[in-house]
């Protein structure tokens, strides 16, 4: 009489494995899905992603022109140089196109309502631009590349073109983008590629971290 063969046998889950796996989606969903805020929706976890883009283009940049950033680079050498007078940040994220695959929406924050991506970097200006770019940044892993343009001093909203950041000179996040209205915060790159958010009781530590006394901001 024939023998039927054994079933294969099959490896299951482990109760852990599996609340393993519950663990990481929600965390994902955490992380991918708007939260319900006091205002509309949260977009943190997408403006994050949107700055490490731009501090990686700008990383990138640096290993093609010997370590320096556009805004240290000539234009005859596809840098802004010469364009930084003008105090105007599109000129110096326009450098960037090459090495953001030339993707205008990543210079947007979707909670930046006031602002719409370009149709290209031809076309860009300061109104195509939520974030601002730090022209005194170093290699120093404190030091911020980029931010959020929703930020205020004494009061008022920062307006375009160069803000001389102090350490000293303490400075908050404009309500109504990130966050609620009585707990907003935003988005900083650094110059080792990393982007984090930063809560507003957070914002003037950082800054005070950063390696030069002074920084200029160039606002959007």
């Amino acid at each position: 009489m024939k023998m039927l063969p054994g079933k294969r046998k099959v490896s299951g889950l482990t109760l852990i494995e599996l609340l393993a796996i519950i663990a990481v989606i929600a965390i994902l969903a955490a992380l991918l899905l708007p939260a319900k805020t006091g205002r509309g929706r949260a977009y943190g976890p997408w403006c994050m992603s949107n700055q490490k883009q731009i501090a990686i283009a700008l990383i990138m940049f640096q290993d093609e022109h010997g370590g320096n950033y556009p805004w240290q680079v000539s234009t005859t050498n596809n840098g802004s140089l010469e364009l930084i007078s003008n105090g105007l940040a599109s000129d110096q994220f326009s450098t960037l196109a090459p090495y953001l695959g030339k993707q205008t929406r990543v210079l947007i924050c979707p909670t930046d309502k006031a602002r719409q991506a370009a149709a290209s970097f031809s076309t860009l200006t300061n109104t195509n631009i939520s974030y601002f770019l730090n022209l005194d940044a170093v290699t120093n892993m404190n030091s911020i590349l980029s931010g959020d343009r929703n930020l205020e001093f004494n009061w008022k909203s920062i307006h375009p073109g160069f803000f001389v950041q102090n350490t000293n000179a303490p400075l908050k996040w404009t309500a109504g983008f990130h966050g609620s209205q009585d707990k907003p915060f935003g988005v900083f790159s650094f110059a080792d590629g990393h982007a984090q958010m930063v809560r507003q009781e957070n914002l003037n530590r950082t800054l005070q971290n950063q390696p030069l006394a002074t920084n200029r901001f160039c606002i959007p």
